[in-house]
């Protein structure tokens, strides 16, 4: 699967709420790094992204996502991304709609792309 594909299944799982396709994007590694929106929304290493993950899972109902760009490169066992995006969610039992920017980095590992690091921050379309 391309960088592409694996940055489009990501937000297909995580919209879906699917746990278990989620944490198969994400790498093994102890180098893991995702910064969130909200304060303290910083999680490092697989045993946090899987307890963050499963949160999010729990917490999150009538999930969308309007992908306004983007942009993916591949170099080589490295690939990053960046998005405009606009989120329609349930989080926590309020309804939210969230103008998302996020960037990442991915790694190569065998044959599969994983996520090593993800950055989102809130802005407007």
């Amino acid at each position: 699967m391309s960088a592409q594909a694996t940055i489009e299944a990501y937000f297909v799982a995580l919209t879906a709420g699917d746990l278990s396709r989620l944490l198969s994007v994400v790498t093994e590694c102890d180098h893991f790094v995702k910064i969130g929106t909200d304060a303290g929304e910083t999680v490092y290493g697989v045993k946090d992204a899987s307890d963050y993950y499963a949160n999010h899972v729990a917490s999150t109902r009538d999930f969308t996502i309007d992908t306004h760009r983007l942009d993916v490169e591949e170099r080589d066992a490295v690939a990053w991304f960046s998005t405009e995006q606009t989120w329609h969610v349930t989080w926590q039992g309020t309804r939210e709609t969230l103008e998302m920017r996020i960037t990442g980095v991915l790694e190569r590992e065998l044959y599969d792309w994983k996520l090593v690091q993800m950055h989102a921050s809130l802005g407007s379309a």
